[in-house]
């Protein structure tokens, strides 16, 4: 396999780590570290205001690195780009704006699955106390699949809002989202699509036109990029028509006493003052994915990596379960395990006295961990950064903790 341990530095700094916790947060290679430190030095201004040149040379930074999120998912144009803190804050923006556009009102449904991250669960839950919505649940088959029995039959005239994960965080399923747009384009009033991208966008070509959502948030801290960022996309024509649920400095034209008048796109979503150094580290990430070879390699990356810890794992699949689907198609590389005789944080814990990083409990899924697995997982995820040797390190540590 290529060694693209050599583009991270943490790795070169902590030469016995092995790292399975991307899903909560990637690492960063130096090429985004580096960029960013020169920028600091060099170019830090703020931006919509000054006239002069870091000020400017600042904002051609901001509107590139928009310019190439938007290239990165097939967006029209830019200015269906909005900046968030990240995915989690990008949710609750778009479910309070649509709370005060009057486009979710009093005993309107909103259609989530089990699996979906709190991200977009708690959100509509608020709303569900503050305006009286409702909420339900479509369940997943016995491949952790969507049931799409169930989802069309909890697809009724009042459901306005179906907001789905593309990927769960927890058992790595790629859900069949096409298929539910095929579903809701035959619906007489078809309801808003909403994607949460936040566990796809690191693995896979995400293409809004090709899903034809009406809204798609992410986070990039997760694609190797800072934290406090997230996307908030949205079609033009519907974020023109959408009124945002706070707002203030650079997300209105003008304020009178007794009025004032929203900013046009994008700025009328981004009422703070702009995330400028992790916008540049965005933009250096997105370029450093490129530079590798982009989705292609790191899918098929990923890929070897899945199957080669599959193939490790079938030695213990009469002492562990893995929450995971019986086709191996259409994963990514995240693994849930559940050790039934042990506590989950005393596994992860065992594994970080071996210098392993994985993570322990819900996984901020309750709902589907309650209704599902009925217990906590300890879950190990892979990214680019990966190789064969880190597995066999895990599986080594893993028969040393069964075998005690």
């Amino acid at each position: 396999m290529q060694n693209f341990k050599k583009y991270f530095p943490i790795f070169a700094n902590n030469p016995w780590l092995v790292f399975f916790d991307s899903w909560a947060s990637a690492q960063k290679p130096g090429y985004v570290i580096d960029w960013v430190k020169q920028y600091l030095e060099n170019d830090y201004a703020n931006i919509h205001r000054g006239s002069y040149d870091l000020s400017e040379r600042s904002e051609l930074l901001y509107e590139d690195s928009k310019k190439k999120v938007a290239d990165f998912i097939n967006a029209n144009s830019r200015v269906e780009i909005s900046y968030t803190y990240n995915a989690t804050y990008a949710m609750n923006l778009l479910a309070t704006s649509l709370a005060r556009s009057k486009q979710l009102v009093k005993w309107d449904k909103v259609l989530v699955l089990i699996s979906e991250h709190h991200a977009n669960v708690v959100p509509w839950l608020i709303l569900k106390e503050e305006i009286w919505i409702e909420l339900d649940f479509v369940m997943l088959d016995d491949n952790y699949e969507i049931d799409f029995e169930d989802f069309k039959k909890k697809l009724d005239d009042k459901v306005k809002i179906v907001s789905f994960a593309y990927v769960s965080n927890v058992t790595g399923t790629i859900f069949d989202l096409p298929k539910v747009n095929e579903i809701l384009k035959k619906m007489k009033n078809r309801p808003l699509f909403v994607i949460d991208a936040s566990q796809a966008i690191q693995h896979f070509k995400v293409d809004v036109q090709a899903l034809d959502c009406d809204y798609l948030v992410f986070t990039w801290h997760k694609i190797m990029a800072e934290w406090w960022i997230g996307v908030l996309y949205g079609k033009k024509e519907l974020l023109k028509e959408l009124r945002p649920s706070f707002s203030g400095w650079w997300s209105i034209n003008w304020v009178k006493k007794d009025s004032f008048q929203d900013a046009w796109l994008p700025s009328k979503f981004e009422m703070w003052t702009p995330n400028l150094n992790w916008a540049v580290s965005l933009l250096k990430a997105l370029e450093f994915i490129e530079s590798i070879g982009g989705y292609e390699t790191l899918t098929n990356h990923e890929n070897e990596l899945v199957a080669y810890f599959l193939e490790k794992f079938k030695k213990y699949e009469d002492k562990i379960e893995l929450i995971w689907p019986k086709d191996e198609k259409n994963r990514v590389g995240v693994f849930s395990i559940k050790i039934k005789w042990m506590n989950q944080w005393d596994v992860s814990d065992f594994m970080s006295e071996h210098n392993i990083c994985v993570r322990a409990w819900h996984h901020c899924a309750e709902p589907f961990m309650t209704e599902y697995p009925k217990t906590a997982t300890c879950r190990v995820s892979l990214y680019i950064y990966n190789d064969k040797e880190d597995i066999d390190k895990f599986f080594i540590a893993l028969d040393e903790l069964l075998n005690r």
